[in-house]
């Protein structure tokens, strides 16, 4: 009895000294009914932590831009699997399993263009994602009680409409205008004007709805908020006047959403440091040519088992390998049947 009271005392200590912001709720539940995230406190292994979790975020982008293509190559795949089947490979290579991140978001189509994605089923829901759809996908892992936090957008069978071009190389360019400014001292709220002033000047000014970016580490959405004044209810937090500091882990991630068309969100994390930053998911592709998924982005064989994550009940859409032994008997049997005169049987 004395230690379960110990624990809970714990356990409001660390409450209390989470971040007061709206995101933060689902983990202070969490230790308010004894889940707690270490037995110790939070662990001390910030930013390799951090390291690691964006490693394993780089997976789940992988698998997200497979899952796409595979619906190009024609399987029937929902917002919903492919979430699904993002988890479980960032679990699989080492994302807590117990404790995500966060909802991963899978939002295609006009879902896109709602930041979080379908509102009723956690960010991806029962929507079929379809060829020519734009596909936001925002995932992170949580390795140590720390987390990650990265965005990639997907055209389906790639584009050539003129307007979703310039939207993404708008968003693009607005996130490269910020990357030199991050480093400690820089007031938060410049950088978000720097990509907004790009992203008006580019014509898609009220489509950005959202601020740059914000904090994260334990929780996924921390002071600081990197906001040009206004408080940012899809945070969860409040403007704040402090600059960047040494050891702040923040997120860039710009974005337009032109509603029931499409959404795109680029997101990326940065470890400010004594220099200047540390660009986490530099190792992310994130470009044009990544956005785009065409046919001949991947080769089944680079894939071993691609065709064993069609969802079940489903058959799957790569046919199996045909061998020499199966040519020669379907040419023996076809003779036979010229012999026999059966040629007009249909083969079941």
């Amino acid at each position: 009895m004395r230690k379960l009271l110990a624990l809970s005392f714990v356990a409001l200590l660390m409450v209390a000294s989470l971040p007061a912001v709206s995101a933060c709720e689902t983990e202070a539940a969490r230790i308010l009914n004894g889940q707690l995230p270490s037995p110790t406190g939070i662990s001390p292994n910030k930013d390799d932590s951090i390291r690691e979790t964006v490693r394993i975020s780089g997976i789940g982008q992988e698998v997200a831009r497979t899952q796409l293509w595979m619906v190009l190559m024609g399987a029937n795949l929902t917002e919903r699997q492919i979430a699904d089947e993002i988890d479980r490979a960032m679990i699989e290579n080492g994302s807590n399993p117990d404790w995500p991140s966060f909802e991963t978001i899978v939002a295609s189509g006009a879902n896109g263009a709602i930041p979080h994605g379908d509102p009723d089923n956690a960010g991806a829901g029962p929507k079929q994602v379809m060829v020519g759809d734009i596909v936001v996908v925002d995932l992170g892992a949580r390795v140590n009680d720390w987390v990650s936090d990265i965005t990639r957008t997907y055209a389906v069978g790639g584009t050539t409409n003129a307007t979703i071009i310039k939207a993404y190389n708008a968003v693009y360019d607005a996130q490269n205008l910020t990357f030199p400014l991050i480093e400690a001292g820089t007031p938060a709220w410049s950088l978000d004007d720097i990509a907004r002033a790009h992203i008006e000047q580019e014509g898609f000014g009220e489509y950005f709805i959202h601020s740059l970016g914000h904090g994260f580490g334990v929780c996924v959405h921390e002071p600081p908020l990197l906001s040009g004044g206004n408080d940012d209810p899809l945070f969860g937090l409040s403007y704040n006047q402090q600059p960047l500091a040494v050891y702040d882990a923040i997120t860039i991630e710009p974005g337009i959403y032109l509603d029931g068309w499409f959404g795109i969100r680029i997101e990326d994390d940065f470890l400010v440091n004594q220099e200047d930053h540390e660009f986490l998911s530099e190792i992310i592709p994130r470009d044009l040519d990544w956005f785009m998924i065409y046919p001949d982005a991947y080769n089944a064989s680079d894939f071993p088992g691609l065709g064993d994550n069609t969802p079940p009940g489903e058959s799957s859409m790569l046919p199996a390998p045909i061998g020499i032994i199966e040519i020669i008997t379907l040419f023996g049997l076809a003779a036979w049947r010229k012999l026999m005169g059966e040629d007009d049987v249909e083969l079941v």
